[in-house]
């Protein structure tokens, strides 16, 4: 497991599977967890981090949605309240296969919220606000003291991961409503921390993704050609892409066919 401390009471944790991140936010000898991980393995390594390492316990955890690779280590943390948004089931429902470990990983809050809520944490102000995106539960969370914004699966590195669930439109008015916010630190879903130039840069993938779905939807060659789309292709000038990021945008390209993601409206509803 990767660290990164951002500030004196901030720790990012990068687990090994799908380089999923949880935040730990430290308040004397408590910590706020921002989500779990995605493996026992992985949430293994970060209950020892807190508890050997560092000497603290948990005593909240906060869920950005209720995927399964973000809540491995709810289970490990048996006396912290667990806060999601109230439509948590859903979006754990929404997943196609499960294996045994993540259905087994799966706790349900003990706080639900709809809106947003404020928490104060040491000299941290932690706005919670519902932002669906990806999913129609994600809640993002604005930290003015450290110029950063959590905000889950909102993005993926660079770009967005549309998964069996994710719609499209959804994710631009996420994307806009947190550029709003005006961070220069994120803590997305996956891969560490990024600038905050990363929810520019998601928004410009996605934009451009559909413009170049359109138009192999009008070439000769037609929809199978939506598969030979190169990434480089959707990227904002100057960004290149991870060996992540590439093997999600491909199969976002499988996702969009099999879908029917970016078809006129009209022609969406009459398939």
């Amino acid at each position: 497991m990767r660290k990164e401390q951002l500030e004196p009471e901030i720790y990012v944790c990068v687990g090994e599977a799908y380089q999923a991140n949880a935040t730990a936010l430290i308040n004397g000898d408590e910590v706020l967890l921002i989500d779990g991980l995605a493996s026992r393995q992985d949430a293994e390594k970060l209950r020892s981090f807190i508890e050997d390492e560092l000497k603290k316990q948990v005593r909240l955890i906060l869920c950005t949605h209720y995927m399964s690779d973000h809540i491995a280590a709810l289970k490990l943390f048996p006396k912290a309240h667990i806060v999601a948004h109230k439509n948590y089931l859903q979006t754990f429902n929404s997943q196609k296969s499960l294996s045994e470990e993540e259905r087994a990983s799966f706790v349900p809050p003990t706080i639900e919220i709809s809106d947003g809520a404020v928490i104060r944490w040491g000299r941290l102000t932690l706005d919670v606000f519902h932002n669906p995106g990806k999913t129609v539960s994600s809640l993002n969370i604005d930290i003015p003291e450290a110029d950063l914004l959590i905000v889950g699966d909102e993005i993926f590195g660079n770009t967005t991961f549309l998964s069996s669930a994710g719609v499209p439109e959804m994710f631009s008015r996420a994307l806009k409503r947190l550029q709003k916010r005006g961070r220069s630190r994120v803590v997305p879903g996956h891969m560490g921390v990024q600038s905050g130039q990363s929810l520019k840069h998601a928004q410009f993938y996605l934009e451009s993704l559909q413009t170049h779905v359109e138009r192999a939807r009008r070439s000769t060659a037609g929809e199978s050609s939506i598969l030979e789309i190169p990434i480089e292709n959707c990227l904002a000038p100057q960004v290149e892409a991870s060996d992540f990021e590439k093997e999600y945008h491909q199969i976002n390209l499988r996702l969009i066919i099999e879908r029917g993601l970016f078809l006129p409206l009209i022609e969406s509803r009459a398939s």
